[in-house]
């Protein structure tokens, strides 16, 4: 099939959602469909509590208990094997996170089952979702290789499950205002209507965020706009959500020097006045539920994702054929100029995720899948050039490419009760996808320095395990035993057909494929670009042991996991060489990730409660030759040389993680201390203790007052808000990279936050 032919069936299935609801009859119960249509959309592609052990819920309390001026990933820092960060240091605007090391790409995110990844880079774009924490009801953190359900989202490390909020049967509204250090501010408000004409629900939600951020030129400007719409009618629900927003964000991806963090903690080595980030990405989602019978519910949800945006920064002593220079200003290919350029995209998902789900005896099964099609355009811009040309509005074209990935899933999952309180866990999927990418005839990129290729991977993902909650009681509580076996795979994004500091915006530069032929596409005998096949690159495969307890008692909850994952062919820098013997991006050939992760929570006293997460990990290279090339005094190569770095550390995987919570409800006043705890990162492959990023801890204390407890009326919903974090003004790093030295990014010093809440 096509990529045309594709879309257009996509399309045809996308508009067979509308009819549906003509088929309703008379309506059902209002209370039994909301709650009816709340569970379907948690149990599509949650772990079910009593079954899985790997996971992490955080309810709606605890989740409006966190909420301030920071983005989703640094609200589940208190999640077994979870580390958050962000550029700007103090937790606005890009935000990332990893589960068990695994960074963004190998981590699946989806909301109300509608998969976020990128099909591109496979990242999640959190400042595009501002302040969404807000919209949600609660979230789930499923760690290790999961189950099948969540949209085909890549999830080696794990998944991150976000449930937006149920609405209400009564009109409320919300006020929300805080701000604090670092000239941060946040302000939010929400409506919703309460159930109308006994069929028809709505919520709107608007946010606004700044902040200068905590690093030297990295503000944010941030605003975020939600509406869910829903209609009961008889056996079906439906249900639009749409979701737009903008952010506009200073560069501070850049790691700092460790010699100038001596001098300025707060430096970022971008000093590019307009050095900005630009995008949004709305979202459409229209989501339909049938309860076709007692035990048989089928979901279907169509999904639109845009994406447009820039970013431009300053870029010194360039070369003029690589930015088109020469036949858009004249000038002598070889000349350096000083420029300022920009580089733009334009993306739009569409796509279609279902399943069915029929309770039978002794269990449950749901099957489905889901499809998509996506496209991107990419260009790039120079806008102004030092002392020749300089005109914002009508930049100089230099170079443009096509991206275009088609994708499809089914799945089968089946939980069976075998034996009184034993389950029998089963996964299967298949997964199919294609992507091709073509880069466009344009100045430079031209003939044989023009490329373009197209590849396909399929999948089978099988998993499965086992759960038994044992008879009886243990030590007072009850005991719940689990292990299972799962993998998965991940394709390598765009970029990681590419070697490692090189791009398709780089000319003269090919993809790492092996086989190239020149295509004349015209038919004048000249070779007009060239066709690629067979990637060096290849796809990552995870294979995942998990074992597991979960003990519960009246005052006390404990969960234990261990797990030990198989890791083959990982994307690295320079896990490969091309035809010429020179290292290029490849895979090594296996790693190890072995780990044990805890949770706890205790409650103490009747005000009292303390929760533990924690976990500690030994990832490595089980299996890695690792190619370097070689310079003389000149910087002219003189060679490669081979090292085996089996056993060595995998970069960037924190040694352990720990968060200690004491929240205490004293009435009208309630408190939260927490002390969180990062282990040493590696920076790079090697693994010399130099070339590290130290272990640090942190110490947080927050206060709350209920005002209507404390001097209104009992009716009245207001919370006043005292936040502290770093409380020891602690200096620390939160990630980085080598160079000749460690090149960091440092986390904000001690710093507060304020503000005000109010329900009505």
């Amino acid at each position: 099939m096509t990529i045309r032919t594709f879309r257009a069936a996509l399309a045809r299935a996308v508009l067979l959602l509308v009819p549906l609801p003509l088929l309703a009859a008379a309506p059902a119960a209002p209370d039994t469909l909301v709650h009816r249509t709340d569970d379907v959309v948690i149990t599509a592609s949650r772990y079910e509590t009593d079954v899985h052990l790997n996971h992490a819920d955080i309810p709606h309390e605890e989740l409006q208990a966190r909420i301030g001026v920071e983005d989703i990933p640094m609200l589940l820092t208190d999640t077994p094997g979870l580390h958050a960060f962000s550029d700007a240091g103090n937790g606005v605007g890009y935000t990332y996170l990893n589960i068990r090391g695994f960074d963004q790409k190998r981590v699946g995110v989806t909301f109300d089952g509608i998969p976020l990844n990128d099909p591109e880079d496979h990242q999640v774009y959190w400042v595009d979702l501002p302040d969404f924490a807000s919209a949600l009801q609660d979230i789930q953190v499923q760690r290790g290789v999961t189950n099948s359900m969540g949209g085909g989202a890549p999830a080696i490390g794990g998944s991150v499950n976000l449930v937006t909020r149920r609405l209400s049967l009564e009109p409320r509204g919300e006020l929300s205002a805080m701000g604090g250090a670092y000239g941060t501010w946040r302000l939010m408000g929400a409506y919703q209507t309460g159930l109308l004409a006994d069929r028809f629900q709505s919520s709107l939600r608007w946010s606004r965020i700044e902040s200068d951020g905590y690093r030297d030129r990295t503000a944010s400007e941030l605003w975020g706009l939600y509406w869910k719409g829903q209609a009961l009618l008889g056996d079906h629900v439906l249900r639009l959500d749409l979701t737009t927003g903008h952010e506009l964000s200073r560069h501070g991806w850049n790691a700092a020097y460790e010699d100038d963090l001596a001098v300025n903690r707060r430096a970022n080595p971008e000093t590019y006045a307009n050095a900005i980030d630009d995008f949004r990405q709305p979202h459409a989602a229209l989501h339909h539920t049938y309860a076709a019978a007692s035990n048989v519910t089928l979901r279907t949800s169509a999904f639109w994702i845009h994406g447009e945006g820039f970013y431009e920064n300053l870029r010194e002593g360039e070369t003029a054929a690589v930015f088109n220079l020469d036949h858009t200003l004249g000038l002598d290919p070889d000349a350096e100029v000083d420029l300022v350029r920009r580089k733009i995209v334009d993306k739009d998902q569409l796509g279609l995720v279902s399943h069915v789900q029929v309770d039978h005896r002794g269990g449950r099964l749901i099957a489905g899948g889901d499809v998509y099609d996506f496209h991107s355009d990419h260009h790039g811009e120079v806008l102004e050039v030092a002392g020749l040309y300089a005109d914002r509005a009508h930049g100089l074209d230099y170079y443009e490419y096509d991206g275009d990935k088609t994708a499809w899933s089914l799945y089968a999952n089946e939980a069976y009760e075998v034996l009184p309180g034993l389950t029998l866990l089963a996964d299967l999927q298949y997964q199919r996808k294609d992507a091709a990418f073509a880069q466009a005839e344009l100045g430079n990129f031209t003939g044989l320095d023009r490329h373009a290729y197209q590849v396909s991977y399929d999948f089978f993902n099988p998993k499965g395990g086992l759960a038994w909650d044992v008879p009886g009681q243990a030590l007072g509580g009850r005991l719940t035993l689990s292990g299972q076996v799962g993998v998965t795979h991940r394709e390598p994004t765009d970029g990681e057909v590419y070697d490692t500091w090189q791009g398709p915006d780089d000319l003269g530069v090919a993809p790492l494929f092996r086989n190239g032929v020149p295509t004349d596409e015209d038919g004048d005998g000249q070779p007009d670009y060239v066709q690629w096949s067979d990637p060096v690159v290849g796809a990552e495969k995870a294979l995942d042991y998990e074992l597991g307890l979960r003990w519960r008692a009246e005052r006390v909850s404990l969960t234990v996991n261990g797990y030990w994952m198989n890791f083959d062919d990982e994307i690295v820098p320079f896990g490969s060489v091309d035809d010429d013997g020179f290292p290029v991006k490849g895979n090594a050939e296996r790693t190890l990730h072995r780990g044990v992760e805890l949770g706890l929570t205790a409650r103490l006293t009747d005000a009292h409660v303390l929760s533990v997460a924690a976990s500690r990990s030994w990832d490595e290279f089980d299996r890695f030759t690792y190619y370097e090339t070689l310079y003389d005094d000149a910087w002219n190569v003189v060679g490669v040389e081979e090292r085996d770095l089996s056993g060595n550390p995998v970069p960037l995987f924190p040694e352990h993680l720990a968060s200690v919570t004491l929240a205490s409800d004293f009435g009208a006043l309630d408190s939260r201390v927490r002390l969180r705890s990062v282990g040493r990162q590696f920076l790079d492959v090697f693994g010399l203790e130099e070339r590290t990023i130290d272990a640090y801890a942190l110490l947080d204390v927050a206060l709350g007052l209920d005002l209507g407890r404390a001097f209104g009326p009992a009716s009245m919903t207001t919370r006043l808000d005292l936040r502290v974090n770093n409380v020891l003004d602690r200096e620390y790093e939160t990630t980085g990279y080598w160079y000749e030295g460690r090149w960091l990014i440092p986390g904000a010093g001690r710093h507060l936050l304020a503000g005000l809440h109010a329900e009505f």
